[in-house]
């Protein structure tokens, strides 16, 4: 997982008004035209609560609500705007997550996702701020809910929310009978990740059921794994150890790239340090 830099190429209002002139529906334009102070209004709004990273608390707009077939009518997936954003997005992040959901860094990004839901704030339906990447199913599991019933963020918020460069994600690895079980957790040994950061991870993994979806990742990838140490043929415990050694090694550099929290980097180091994997591989 890693924080994503939102789209740079023009002004989120700019690529509104521009949306709002290729309306080709002459009554839609024109009510469209006809609340531009509104949402000037409305996007000046949205830009101070992102750099104040609290977009969750976000009032509703009473030009949102009055003029919502119109504003939803500026969204959707095939428009030049859409494609626009999403080009743009992929050319600044990088390209190991190229059209990888950060949500759960696990699908394609199949979807282009709402920070804000659209049916609930239109007046940022195509606020490119708003917009994100993402695959249906962090989509259908994230919902139309922004807060919890505590009053708290839900979601990571990519662009707003500094992910720690720290390892939070973790994965114990079991042996049943002559098969190996992997279930992943969440840790923060020592406090080192801010408690209401650390809080909002563990919400945003309960509300995607993530620990689960990566589970059964990695009984998909436990295969290649496992067949990546056999390939050496050990001959003794040392030349098993000197390969896990490399193992970690390239998993720290993997870091880099993918995050210290990609279920597949945790995997893969958890694999390496582990002693009941050692054991299974080497009997």
């Amino acid at each position: 997982m890693r924080n994503m830099k939102p789209y740079d190429q023009k002004e989120p209002f700019e690529v509104y008004k521009d949306a709002v002139e290729r309306k080709t529906n002459g009554a839609e334009k024109r009510e469209l035209q006809s609340i531009v102070r509104q949402m000037v209004d409305c996007y000046s709004n949205y830009d101070r609560h992102f750099l104040q990273n609290d977009l969750e608390y976000m009032p509703h707009a009473r030009v949102g609500a009055d003029h919502k077939d119109a504003l939803l009518g500026l969204y959707g997936s095939k428009l030049k705007l859409v494609k626009d954003f999403r080009k743009r997005y992929f050319e600044i992040n990088p390209q190991t997550y190229n059209n990888l959901c950060p949500y759960c860094v696990i699908n394609s990004s199949n979807t282009t996702e709402h920070i804000l839901p659209k049916d609930s704030y239109p007046e940022f339906a195509v606020d490119v701020k708003n917009l994100i990447p993402g695959c249906s199913e962090c989509n259908s599991a994230k919902g139309e809910d922004v807060l919890d019933e505590h009053g708290k963020k839900l979601v990571i918020n990519y662009y707003t929310d500094l992910l720690p460069d720290e390892q939070f994600l973790e994965v114990a690895i079991t042996l049943n009978g002559a098969s190996l079980n992997f279930k992943y957790y969440l840790d923060n040994p020592g406090n080192r990740i801010a408690p209401d950061l650390y809080a909002l991870i563990e919400r945003h993994f309960e509300k995607l059921h993530l620990l689960t979806r990566y589970k059964d990742k990695a009984i998909q990838e436990f295969a290649e794994i496992r067949n990546t140490y056999l390939a050496e043929q050990f001959a003794d415990e040392a030349s098993y150890d000197a390969f896990a050694a490399k193992q970690i090694c390239k998993c720290n550099l993997d870091a880099v790239e993918y995050g210290r929290n990609h279920w597949k980097v945790v995997l893969i180091k958890s694999c390496a340090e582990s002693y009941v994997f050692k054991q299974y591989i080497l009997t």
